[in-house]
């Protein structure tokens, strides 16, 4: 961000046209006091927001990329606090304010092992205060990670979980030999010694269900939301809704989603999926489901710029309302995360915002972002005026 001198909190941003909480558009000025929208301005500078939209900072249910910046190639690591300190800065960039870090606690060890979630969660808690913008921690908890299962009992219950999704990418990973060298290379392993850690692994398959029990009872006893992961049947849905799992992530076919939306469930699709017009890994379109009826929720998965652009194409391609699509990158990720104080523009929520240059629909500009009423990014060639 340029530096204008002063400070970086903002009291009011005028001109643009701005989405307010029911979908309406408006474009009279925003108040911001205290780092919350407010009916008075306190402290701080004037956004000018002329020729922009105004729109709720996106609030990213999902997202692995900043695992790239820490291992940009195979077994190759950069120092945890630079990786985390870009993920923050490409974050403001792309118009996100709350990022929940899909970090994966696994069996496999290396980048997505016990040890290194627990570096990432610290990592990641010691910045806030002094980050750019909110970060969430999202557990990825690999079913089959026995192991773990007591560490991961005392972070939800210490707090360290904001929350936590079930995977189970083992049956999968077995069924792929064609990736093992890039499952080892990611575990630090030789090919051969993970393929014997994953057959181990699988061996202890029976105590896979009473250990989720435990995490899941926990997770309820202590108020952390839950979801369940490519669930590819119904059964399954059904199961993890029996835990508490009130959010179905990626669901592997229309079945599934269908019956996560009569049970009430958020369904989270990516929107990598949507900028590409389909899975990479075979399941529905997330367009198709959003016509459906079946998308809550776009997330950026493993792509940083997708929810904005995401949103954008839903909208200019699909028919869909611009304002329910911008609600799958704001206000519903907040509500299927449980945090009812952000992801909408409206008195006494979290002044979270970002301003938006339209002209080009196919590649949407965050010309600002502002995180708990503090400018964390300006666009180059954007002007502020105080």
């Amino acid at each position: 961000m340029r530096s204008h001198g002063g400070s970086d909190a903002v009291r009011e941003v005028r001109g643009g046209l701005v989405l307010g909480a029911t979908g309406e558009w408006g474009l009279e000025p925003l108040c911001i006091a205290e780092g919350r929208f407010s009916e008075a301005a306190g402290d701080g500078r004037i956004l000018d927001a002329r020729g922009c939209m105004v729109l709720p900072g996106i609030v990213d249910f999902h997202g692995d990329a900043f695992e790239r910046l820490i291992m940009p190639r195979p077994q190759v690591n950069i120092p945890l606090g630079l990786a985390l300190a870009e993920a923050d800065r490409q974050l403001a960039a792309n118009g996100i304010t709350t990022a929940f870090h899909g970090i994966t606690c696994s069996w496999e060890g290396g980048l997505r092992g016990r040890d290194n979630a627990r570096r990432v969660i610290d990592g990641l808690r010691s910045m806030n205060g002094h980050a750019s913008v909110s970060h969430q921690i999202h557990l990825r908890f690999e079913c089959h990670d026995l192991e773990s299962e007591a560490s991961v009992g005392r972070w939800l219950a210490d707090g360290d979980i904001d929350f936590l999704a079930f995977n189970e990418h083992l049956p999968g990973m077995r069924r792929k030999p064609h990736r093992l060298r890039e499952y080892a290379d990611r575990a630090g392993l030789s090919e051969e010694a993970f393929v014997a850690r994953l057959e181990v692994t699988a061996s202890r398959g029976d105590a896979v269900p009473q250990a989720v029990a435990r995490l899941a009872a926990l997770a309820r006893e202590h108020g952390v939301p839950m979801a369940s992961h490519d669930d590819d049947s119904c059964e399954r849905r059904d199961h993890f809704e029996r835990l508490g799992c009130g959010v179905s992530e990626f669901p592997l076919n229309v079945a599934v989603a269908r019956r996560a939306r009569e049970r009430g469930a958020a369904i989270v699709c990516g929107a990598p999926n949507v900028l590409r017009g389909g899975s990479h890994v075979g399941a529905p379109k997330a367009a198709d489901l959003a016509l459906e009826g079946l998308c809550d929720v776009l997330a950026s998965d493993y792509y940083y710029p997708a929810p904005l652009a995401a949103a954008f194409r839903l909208a200019g391609e699909t028919g869909i309302a611009f304002p329910v699509a911008w609600a799958m990158v704001s206000s519903n990720p907040a509500r299927a995360a449980g945090l009812a104080d952000r992801g909408r523009i409206e008195c006494g929520a979290v002044a979270d915002l970002i301003l938006v240059d339209d002209q080009d629909d196919d590649s949407p500009r965050v010309v600002a972002t502002v995180s708990r009423g503090r400018l964390v990014y300006l666009a180059p060639g954007a002007s502020l005026h105080d």
